[in-house]
């Protein structure tokens, strides 16, 4: 018994390791840059976090997700959030918007500048994949304006058209937008719902018009003024598999005043100064450890099979125990093979868990 426990001991100690060092293949989260940010006050009392990614690397990546946390003067951490990039599929070169939204310090119940002294932003989630978007939608035309009438009395506005280019039926598309000012940082976002019809054919065309949240351009200062903004098209239907295409990053576009239309985002002030941010995520492509880990692990839970195998326990518990150890064979090589980017905190959870179990026999 002892020396079997031994065997197992060293097994579980191997597979801890094994996912500790083992990198996620798909994970690309180094190739995720946050371009630039900026935050303002919304009219509920939330810190919003605007902003845009771009994909720096090789390869085609969904979903990216983002965490943040806002810290005051004295390092608290003073609230943290988290949310997914306004894109499926962001392929290499491409950029897409973000919106963040973070509650009021519980301490206080509102932002004040004290709470706000330093952003920090992290890639938490960007794994490649093969499909990506069907690349034939085409803005054709577009023309933004500041609205001058009714509910939507000061919001940015953009109008346009959308052709379908290519050779197959596109559905549920929608359009995401990013607003900059006069220095180029993201100042807003916006994103519309999906657009009618819900299907276009080869040659098709739709309109769409999208809104900038919550800055009033009447209300807001210089910096937080829109001066120009990108717009990313977006559909669910056909996702394609292979190579993206690569993607030339579509040209800024300027302002144009023109009539007022009908979009209605929430419209606020208390803008705060615009900042700059940098990825601080990465990771290594160690191939290498990879391989040597798992042929490590394998071989350890091979001699623990056999050294287990070969036990005589009693007659009245033989079967029990059997079941107890073809249940543990049959999890170990699914944990280590289903979530081999597992944090070193949730492998030493893992391995308390089989610690207990192994107390047990």
């Amino acid at each position: 018994m002892r020396k079997s426990a031994v065997y197992f001991l060293i097994a579980l100690l191997m597979l801890s390791l094994g996912l500790t060092l083992t990198p996620n293949v798909l994970s690309q989260t180094q190739n995720i840059k946050i371009v630039s940010y900026s935050y303002y006050i919304d009219s509920l009392g939330y810190l919003d976090v605007v902003g845009e990614v771009q994909n720096v690397g090789p390869n085609t990546v969904n979903p990216v997700y983002l965490t943040g946390s806002i810290y005051s003067s004295s390092g608290t951490a003073e609230s943290s959030s988290y949310c997914q990039v306004w894109v499926s599929y962001l392929e290499p070169q491409q950029e897409a918007p973000f919106y963040m939204e973070f509650q009021p310090p519980s301490s206080t119940g509102i932002w004040q500048s004290a709470d706000i002294s330093k952003i920090d932003l992290t890639v938490s989630i960007a794994n490649a994949t093969s499909s990506y978007q069907y690349p034939d939608l085409k803005i054709t035309s577009s023309s933004g304006f500041i609205n001058t009438t009714g509910d939507n009395n000061g919001a940015y506005m953009v109008t346009g058209i959308i052709q379908n280019t290519g050779s197959q039926t596109a559905s549920n598309i929608t359009v995401v937008g990013a607003f900059y000012n006069s220095t180029g940082t993201v100042v807003a976002v916006g994103y519309t719902n999906y657009l009618t019809p819900t299907s276009l054919a080869p040659s098709g065309t739709t309109s769409f018009e999208i809104g900038a949240f919550d800055l009033n351009q009447s209300q807001v200062s210089s910096a937080e003024k829109i001066k120009s903004y990108s717009l990313l098209v977006q559909t669910e239907l056909p996702i394609l598999q292979g190579t993206a295409p690569i993607v030339t990053p579509s040209p800024e576009s300027s302002s144009s005043p023109s009539p007022s239309s009908s979009q209605s985002p929430s419209i606020t002030s208390s803008p705060s100064p615009t900042q700059k941010a940098v990825n601080s995520n990465s990771s290594s492509n160690a191939a290498a450890i990879y391989v040597i880990v798992i042929v490590i692990a394998i071989l350890a839970i091979a001699g623990t099979i056999l050294v287990l195998s070969k036990r005589k326990p009693h007659e009245t518990v033989k079967t029990q125990k059997k079941a107890r150890k073809n249940s543990m064979v049959e999890i170990l090589p699914l944990a280590f093979l289903v979530n081999k980017a597992q944090s070193t905190c949730g492998n030493m959870l893992l391995f308390k868990y089989f610690l207990r179990t192994l107390v047990c026999l």
